[in-house]
């Protein structure tokens, strides 16, 4: 699927993929986060078929143009998780909003572990 706006230029459309990128370099900058990381075996094993590397870690939803994030982390041990998913939250929203300039429904942060 692909989230799409139209102006008075034309239509516009933005691949789920695109959108996991931003969220996923996003995420990557936010103190604290160490890894993103495939919720299970089961996608591990999909990126590596459908070759999305380079997007583990993000899932992407969109519906009727609403954009669904959810987001699977590994902290910094030490760190306070409700300070750093608030600023995931945040920092992935802004992003993805300021990119696609549509708005971000939901960001649903699942931390995995520490390290």
């Amino acid at each position: 699927m692909a989230v799409s706006t139209s102006n008075k230029y034309g239509k516009i459309f933005v691949s789920d993929q695109a959108v996991a990128l931003c969220a996923l370099h996003a995420a990557r900058e936010c103190y604290g986060v160490v890894a993103l990381v495939a919720k299970n075996l089961f996608d591990k094993i999909l990126s590596f078929f459908k070759g999305r590397h380079n997007t583990r870690g993000v899932k992407i939803e969109t519906v009727d143009n609403r954009i669904f994030i959810h987001l699977f982390v590994i902290l910094k041990e030490g760190v306070r998780e409700e300070a750093v998913v608030d600023s995931l939250r945040s920092t992935v929203t802004y992003s993805v909003e300021r990119f696609t300039g549509m708005r971000v429904k939901n960001v649903n942060v699942k931390v995995l572990g520490t390290r």
